[in-house]
Formats: C-alpha cells, sequence, structure tokens
C-alpha cells in the first residue's frame, strides 16, 4: 500500500495522521466533492451535517459518525440554519503498518484500501457499534498531535483498536454497481482537471474528454452520482474558493472574482449573494472582523 498514488499528505510523512475541528457555516457552507488516500472519519459534536459518500447521502447528528473509504469521493454540507461542529480525523492505512510479512495488513488493511471488505459508511445512535467506538474518537481528539507532540503511540493504538471493531462488521465486496465504479474512477480525474483549472473557461466537453466519455453520457452519469449538474457543480466551486480569497483582507472583491473565473463582476455579485444571502463586500467585512 505504500506504492500507492499520493495527493497531499495530512500529518506528515513518517506519521500520516490529523485531526482537523471544522465549523459550518465558516468562511462557506459546503466542502465539495473530493477525496484523498486517507481513511476519514468524520464525527459530530454539535448540530448535524449531510455527508454524501459516492451515491449515498447521510445526515450526521451530534454524537454520531460517518467512514469513508481511502480514494473515495465524499462532500460535507450544512443542514438546515443553526451551527454545526464536527472533527475529521483523517489518516492513512500505512501508519498501522509495521513492514514485511504484516499479518493485519493483509487481513484487514489491503481489503480495506482496496474495497474488498466494505466498511459501514454512517454509525448512527441506533448502532451498537457506536456505544464501543465513541470512546475511541473522543480520545484521539483530545491527544490530537496539533495539542500534544508525545502521543504517537497513543494514538496508534486507539486507531488500532478503532479498526478492530470496524472490521469486525465489514461487509464483503460483492463486486456490484461495477459501471458506477468505473465512472467514480474517472470523475476524480475530471475533478483534478477542474480544481487546476476551475479559473479557465471549463467546457462540460473539456470534463468529459478528461473521462473519454462523450459530453451527453458524462452529464448524465455527473447529475446521477453528484446529484448536481457539472455547470452547477462548477459556479458553486468557483463562488466557496472565491469566498476564500474574499475572506482575505489584501485582496479586493473584484480581483477575487477575476482569479476565480468571473470575468462579470454583476453576474459574480449576483451568483454569490444567492449562495451566501450576502453581497461579496458585506461578506468580506463581515469575516475580515471575525479573523
Amino acid at each position: 500500500m505504500n506504492a500507492y498514488y499520493e495527493t497531499k499528505i495530512h500529518g506528515s510523512r513518517n506519521f500520516p495522521y490529523t485531526v482537523y475541528r471544522s465549523v459550518l457555516p465558516d468562511f462557506f457552507n459546503s466542502f465539495p466533492l473530493h477525496w484523498h488516500d486517507e481513511l476519514e472519519i468524520i464525527y459530530v459534536t454539535m448540530g448535524e451535517i449531510a455527508v454524501s459518500i459516492e451515491q449515498n447521502e447521510f445526515v450526521v447528528c451530534k454524537g454520531e459518525m460517518a467512514l469513508v473509504h481511502p480514494q473515495t469521493i465524499h462532500s460535507i454540507k450544512q443542514r438546515g440554519e443553526k451551527r454545526a461542529v464536527y472533527y475529521n480525523i483523517l489518516f492513512r492505512l500505512s501508519l498501522l503498518e509495521s513492514g514485511g510479512e504484516d499479518i493485519c495488513a493483509e487481513k484487514y488493511l489491503k481489503p480495506i484500501f482496496y474495497r474488498k471488505l466494505i466498511m459501514p459508511k454512517f454509525i448512527g445512535r441506533d448502532n451498537l457499534l457506536l456505544t464501543k467506538v465513541t470512546p475511541l474518537v473522543e480520545s484521539l481528539i483530545e491527544n490530537a498531535p496539533q495539542i500534544s507532540s508525545d502521543n504517537e503511540l497513543l494514538i496508534k493504538s486507539r486507531v488500532f483498536e478503532f479498526m478492530h471493531y470496524i472490521k469486525n462488521v465489514c461487509a464483503v465486496s460483492d463486486e456490484a454497481g461495477g459501471e458506477n465504479d468505473r465512472f467514480y474512477e474517472k470523475l476524480k480525474v475530471s475533478l483534478s482537471y477542474l480544481e487546476d483549472n476551475y479559473t479557465e473557461n471549463i467546457t462540460i466537453a473539456d470534463a468529459a474528454s478528461m473521462c473519454n466519455f462523450s459530453p451527453s453520457y458524462f452529464s448524465k452519469m455527473f447529475r446521477e452520482l453528484t446529484g448536481s449538474s457539472f455547470t452547477k457543480y462548477l459556479k458553486n466551486y468557483r463562488l466557496e474558493r472565491a469566498a476564500e480569497k474574499i475572506s482575505n483582507e489584501k485582496i479586493k472583491v473584484s480581483d477575487a472574482a477575476s482569479s476565480c473565473g468571473f470575468d462579470n463582476l454583476s453576474y459574480f455579485t449576483r451568483a454569490f449573494k444567492e449562495k451566501y444571502k450576502v453581497t461579496p463586500t458585506q461578506f468580506k467585512k463581515e469575516n475580515i472582523l471575525r479573523l
């Protein structure tokens, strides 16, 4: 598994593990479709959020959690008007490898990484598993690397115990949904292309060509598997990147708009207000005051 393709490392190369505290709404009200090589635990401590994992969307409330396989497309968004607080615990399965002939890697870690063993995507309050893994997750949050720099052994022990309970409820893959699985692999390519080129004039034909699909088939599958048209997704992604930039007091609203692919400032302002309920200028003032 150490040889698989790497994107951003969460944590460090010799200890690929980290914990983030997240709040919605913050500068934006969602985290768009993305994926990473880390397994992710999403644990809600206040309010509720909507977590989409491939074709499934789960409402995750306080005290509940969602699990995301490595390299699996997912998104997180605000649900309702209330503020939500949650933690993202991310780690590469290589964190738990000992090297050489590792029976744990062969029996559990590699099958999970390659999706031969399928983890539950959602662990709700009616699931008996929640009572077993919640103390472990809360301990991981309390002992995050950002808080203490000498707790690697404790972190590993908690992660190992967490994975012990999870592997007991994993389902064996039945290889169903082959077409969707293939499209998701292709979709990663087009999303990477979008993230690298969202400032340019990207068309559906451009994105479809990254997948070697026709524009009509790409549009149909994109909507079915993400719940959004490609054009709407691209606009939303650009708006969220612009909001992130606007929060920096050193950049003008017009510059943030143009740097995110909006050539028409009036259109940008209308689209921004439709999404965030305030103008870009108001958004800038409010968020600079919060910093």
